[in-house]
């Protein structure tokens, strides 16, 4: 609505644009949702993160890696960290500002606060994430200002990724906290977004034998659709709503990660939010 008034006609008209119809549809469902049950307090007060992950972005694509914590992993009784990497379709690439490329529309914060949204999207696939609480790290300060605030004054990209951030959380019900690492401490993220000349396979590898753990990588995927709805976001371009709610896999039954069940607290199957 403050973008509408600040296009307002003479007299007491207001222009309702594309993205003013979108807000006010975006406010429609989530009355829908939370008539559907209660908010937890879980839902919305931080306590210890069930899983660390460190994230990053460059001109070439974005990814990162997640440590579970207390988690129930998601179609697999697999506990073991996550490793996970996007590349960018091209014309997003060649939009991306730069000395070489000043008339760009996209910034390199912007691709960071993307990956980002894809890094959650990792864990809140892999694992049972309602009413947990993610500590996710960035070395992108105006990503993290962003990310913790939670809004942006200008109606771009940022706002709407932004946008698809508040619907994410609110549809996987977790608690995310965002918080800095410099980037020579964050050597796993960086090498997730930046070595796409080696396979899955390969990256598998390199980070086994450079970067070893307890238990090994495992290669996560981020959904199609909230994948698609980035993508649209960094082009400046809305998503419906309906389109990122996917369902995930059911939690693994009998999983031996320690973590406690949460299926008596659920409130509403994520069938039904759709």
């Amino acid at each position: 609505m403050q973008e509408a008034l600040t296009h307002k006609r003479k007299g007491t008209r207001i222009q309702l644009n594309k993205g003013v119809h979108q807000a006010l549809d975006d406010f429609r469902w989530m009355l829908a949702d939370i008539n559907s049950g209660p908010t937890k307090i879980a839902e919305l007060v931080p306590l210890s993160p069930s899983a660390i992950g460190y994230h990053d972005a460059s001109g070439l694509g974005a990814g990162g890696v997640w440590f579970p914590g207390y988690l129930i992993p998601r179609g697999t009784k697999l506990n073991t960290p996550l490793l996970w990497r996007i590349q960018w379709p091209q014309d997003i690439t060649d939009n991306l500002i730069s000395f070489a490329n000043p008339n760009g529309k996209i910034t390199n914060s912007d691709l960071e606060l993307a990956g980002g949204l894809l890094h959650l999207d990792v864990i809140a696939r892999s694992f049972d994430t309602r009413e947990r609480t993610l500590l996710s790290k960035t070395d992108n300060l105006a990503t993290l200002f962003w990310q913790r605030k939670g809004s942006a004054t200008a109606n771009n990209a940022t706002s709407q990724l932004l946008r698809l951030f508040g619907i994410h959380q609110r549809y996987h019900r977790y608690v995310p906290m965002h918080d800095y690492i410099s980037g020579t401490s964050n050597p796993l993220a960086d090498d997730a977004s930046r070595l796409f000349h080696l396979t899955d396979a390969q990256l598998l590898t390199y980070f086994s034998t450079t970067y070893p753990q307890k238990e090994p990588f495992r290669l996560a995927t981020v959904s199609p659709q909230l994948l698609s709805g980035v993508i649209s976001a960094l082009r400046n371009k809305p998503s419906k709503v309906e389109s990122l709610l996917v369902e995930p896999l059911p939690p693994a039954p009998n999983s031996n990660c320690g973590a406690p069940t949460v299926t008596k607290w659920a409130k509403t199957p994520f069938s039904s939010l759709a």
